[in-house]
């Protein structure tokens, strides 16, 4: 009997990188895949990022080219060399024996089945220009298919890839296996966020860009609000606000009980002694970060009054 397709993230710390990933961004991913996919599977992340993963497998990152540069992909990119590891020849004793790799940064909307019925042993996001072959945000693989991804690596040949191609890892795999792979595209519902390219309803929108889903849940976006957030599930959020009774009004807060985030206007965040978990730019903007981070149970300190805030 076939074991459950795996279906695995990644989250690592850059110094300087351009977006900051968190444990919830994994726990958003891992709830939104649920909900749109009915093949047996399983879910887990590669990380050494500690943190509450509930029941998402934690794999240990294997450390393959992580320190590995390019010149000509910024310190401020992403540095995704690391996940060539996928390419190893014992693979499936690390990711599984099927797997699919996908960012963090998606916005699932649609059925994920039609993605990963299928039966190639190698699959990837299509590139979004002729200077991209592939896409790094999406791949489903047999393990052990294109080991010589791996196995021909050298940062000297990585340079010379960067300089043929866009990006880390994809530049590497399109200069290796060249555009001659199954692909999936804008027409099976694999969007990159503002393409012209796209076409039809998405199954899957990744964002190719410094701003991510959250930010857009942030703004109102219909779109990233309706399909971009955690299931409901226990647990409360206090929210701190604007109006000059925040600090009375946590105090009688926290009185009643511990809360599991927090949410908090930049001035409020300035005084709170421990981490917050996101800032949030006026009221309504907080009460869409509490619902996507999965809180329907929040108490808000310092609420502007309507006229106030209008």
């Amino acid at each position: 009997m076939a074991k459950p397709l795996r279906l695995i993230t990644w989250l690592w710390r850059q110094p300087g990188g351009r977006t900051n990933y968190q444990p919830w961004h994994v726990r958003c991913w891992a709830d939104s895949v649920r909900r749109h996919l009915t093949i047996p599977h399983t879910l887990a992340v590669v990380t050494d990022v500690p943190g509450d993963y509930g029941d998402i497998e934690v794999i240990a990152p294997p450390r393959d080219f992580e320190d590995v540069r390019i010149p000509t992909w910024g310190p401020h990119m992403p540095q995704c060399l690391r996940r060539l590891a996928m390419f190893r020849p014992d693979a499936a004793a690390i990711f599984g024996e099927r797997f699919v790799s996908m960012d963090l940064d998606a916005v699932i909307s649609g059925s994920l089945d039609p993605l990963f019925d299928r039966d190639e042993d190698f699959v990837m996001y299509r590139g979004t220009n002729a200077a991209r072959p592939y896409n790094g945000s999406l791949l489903m693989m047999t393990a052990g298919a294109r080991p010589q991804v791996y196995t021909q690596f050298t940062p000297e040949g990585a340079a010379a890839a960067g300089r043929e191609f866009i990006g880390s890892d994809q530049a590497w795999i399109s200069h290796v296996l060249g555009a001659v792979e199954a692909v999936w595209g804008a027409t099976d519902g694999v969007h990159a966020w503002g393409s012209r390219l796209n076409v039809g309803e998405p199954r899957v929108t990744f964002f190719l860009q410094p701003e991510k889903p959250w930010s857009y849940v942030a703004k109102g976006d219909p779109f990233c609000c309706a399909h971009y957030c955690r299931d409901p599930h226990k647990g409360r959020a206090l929210i701190l606000g604007y109006a000059p009774t925040v600090w009375d009004d946590a105090e009688a807060a926290l009185s009643a009980g511990r809360f599991d985030t927090v949410i908090a206007s930049p001035e409020a965040a300035q005084h709170w002694p421990q981490p917050v978990d996101a800032i949030a730019g006026d009221d309504e903007q907080a009460i869409r970060i509490a619902h996507m981070m999965g809180y329907t149970d929040y108490v808000f300190c310092g609420r502007q009054p309507a006229e106030a805030a209008a």
